[in-house]
């Protein structure tokens, strides 16, 4: 159970599972996608503090339950 795209990616690099802590498996199809849009948002981040993006949505009930089925 990972937060953290690069570590899900190292993980699926070495054949493991991972999921993330709302419920959702990190998989080679989507890991991709993950990685390069961190990498953008750090980029914007840098450029200027204008185009600040928020971080991530706080947990709701649904991510529990998703998480709980998975």
């Amino acid at each position: 159970v990972s937060q953290d795209y690069g570590v899900a990616a190292m993980a699926l690099g070495k054949g493991a599972y991972a999921i993330h802590q709302s419920g959702r498996w990190y998989t080679d199809e989507n890991i991709d996608r993950m990685l390069m849009e961190r990498h953008l948002n750090k980029k914007a981040r840098r450029s200027s503090h204008k185009n600040h993006i928020r971080g991530p949505k706080k947990r709701t009930e649904e991510d529990d339950e998703r998480f709980a089925q998975s």
